[in-house]
């Protein structure tokens, strides 16, 4: 069974769309028996209480809590992680979804569930879509990808905004992550799991079974929320305090999956150092071909600073960066070293802390 987790305001909110998202998972459906739906609603909305009423017209099950909005939009993982207590004990598999979602494929159910049953101690994570980046070659065939750079994870494209976790994992981890952008979350812990750990317990599916309903007001960079809530959470997540409770959780993943036994525990095969040149290669001539000014400085950057060999990374840098563009940035610049101390005339004790001043 599958438990969508969804946080939802109605008050102020100009893309509150539960009704629409309730209403297509009648429509898109295998089997009603197969999911439930639990809904976090915040105490401080008037609107909820004339709108709970609603919820029971619906064949399948909606439960719902009505507790503190804490930060709003930088906490909505907390509401998640509140509405697993709801769960029903068949429940296996979660999915936390926006109330602006709404279900685009038929029998979406079917579909996700089928994807729960290669991993025999039930630890995984399922993506709607492939791992970024889009522009490295053969992405949709080989979707799974950890490496890139953690630190640029807020540049990258829209990771999965719908992803779905086995009920264990989420109880291994104590809920949904530590930040409200529950994607990038997920890809952190397949991120450290493989290279600390070399596991890999992704699974994908061919295509994405919801779609969101942007709104121009909260939803774009022009939005005031871009330069608030969403860079108070990619300062979080850059931080190493973050970093660390990830790092953690991953540890508590692999120690399950280690504990289970099997060859599902062992860890994978990673590439050879020639390999993985190749791969960062591949990518970077794959963000160069788009024209993408930025990808192809930070790729071939990338490339440059595991493997400063590479005459080709070089090269490209080159060329990239002594064009005028605002991706400059992006390479960090060198500090200029301290000047050399002067020296310390013998029995001059004022001119020995000028110079220590110095240094």
């Amino acid at each position: 069974m599958i438990s969508l987790l969804i946080t939802s305001r109605i008050e102020s909110n100009p893309n509150w769309g539960l009704p629409n998202l309730l209403q297509s998972l009648v429509d898109y459906s295998a089997d009603h028996n197969n999911f439930e739906v639990l809904v976090k609603f915040d105490t401080c909305d008037p609107e909820v209480p004339a709108y709970l009423p609603q919820l029971e017209q619906y064949p399948f099950a909606v439960k719902h809590i009505v507790e503190p909005r804490g930060r709003g939009y930088i906490d909505i993982h907390i509401g998640y992680t509140r509405a697993m207590m709801l769960a029903d004990d068949r429940s296996t598999v979660m999915g936390a979804f926006a109330d602006d979602f709404v279900v685009i494929q038929p029998n979406w159910d079917t579909t996700v569930l089928a994807e729960t049953t290669h991993f025999e101690d039930d630890i995984y994570m399922i993506h709607q879509r492939p791992h970024p980046c889009f522009y490295r070659p053969h992405f949709q065939e080989q979707p799974f990808y950890p490496h890139f750079n953690l630190d640029h994870v807020d540049e990258l494209a829209i990771v999965d905004e719908g992803p779905f976790w086995s009920r264990k994992l989420l109880e291994i981890c104590g809920g949904l992550g530590h930040v409200s952008f529950t994607d990038v979350w997920t890809l952190a812990i397949q991120w450290y799991l493989y290279q600390n750990h070399g596991l890999n317990r992704t699974r994908f599916l061919d295509q994405p079974q919801v779609y969101r309903v942007l709104h121009d007001e909260v939803d774009t960079r022009e939005a005031d929320r871009w330069d608030t809530d969403r860079r108070t959470n990619f300062d979080f997540i850059a931080s190493d305090f973050y970093r660390t409770m990830v790092q953690n959780q991953a540890r508590n993943v692999a120690l399950n999956i280690q504990a289970a036994g099997g060859p599902q525990s062992q860890p994978c095969v990673k590439p050879t150092a020639a390999e993985m040149e190749q791969i960062l290669m591949a990518t970077a001539q794959g963000a160069l071909e788009t024209g993408n000014e930025e990808d192809s400085i930070r790729e071939f950057g990338e490339l440059n600073r595991r493997f400063p060999n590479n005459l080709i990374a070089k090269k490209h840098l080159t060329d990239l960066i002594g064009k005028p563009t605002e991706a400059q940035s992006i390479i960090p610049k060198i500090p200029t070293p301290p000047e050399a101390p002067k020296s310390i005339p013998k029995n001059n004790f004022l001119s020995t802390l000028e110079a220590a001043s110095q240094l």
